[in-house]
């Protein structure tokens, strides 16, 4: 067999689609998604399966290397040979702007925490501040240098 049919045999296209474009489009190694009950791994040849995915870092091997993203909540659609994944917002570390992410956290805690609020707008900002949460966490981890600076600063780091 040669070293391309091997290598195709060991991949898995995944597909990652948002409602405001296509993310993501190629074969992968392996893939990692944040759902509902943890980290789901999926390799090729992966029993069908559907998942609702939460906010969380979406790993990714690419031709043996690791890449990052953050993904939103939605869903995934699995088989052996695919896996297409929808979801809200997907980004790569080096996209996300740190300062947005930062004041998105601070008003969606602070709205949280409002006991004037109703329940519904509660559960709204608990949303906002899981996903605002989880994209400070992806630049803390796999962001720039530059990135990780300024999020320092603005947690009142030096």
């Amino acid at each position: 067999m040669s070293e391309q049919n091997e290598k195709a045999k060991n991949t898995i296209m995944l597909e990652v689609v948002t409602p405001y474009h296509h993310f993501y489009e190629g074969k992968v190694e392996e893939v990692v998604l944040s759902a509902l009950d943890g980290q789901y791994g999926i390799l090729p040849g992966h029993a069908p399966v559907v998942l609702a995915l939460t906010p969380g870092i979406t790993h990714m091997v690419v031709n043996g290397e690791t890449r990052y993203a953050m993904m939103t909540e939605g869903y995934a659609e699995v088989g052996p040979f695919m896996a297409v994944v929808v979801c809200n917002a997907a980004e790569w570390a080096e996209d996300i702007d740190v300062k947005r992410a930062f004041s998105a956290y601070q008003r969606a805690d602070q709205r949280f925490h409002d006991e004037n609020l109703p329940n519904e707008e509660r559960l709204f900002a608990r949303h906002s501040a899981r996903r605002a949460r989880m994209r400070i966490k992806m630049i803390a981890n796999h962001g720039t240098d530059e990135q990780k600076a300024t999020l320092k600063r603005l947690q009142g780091g030096t």
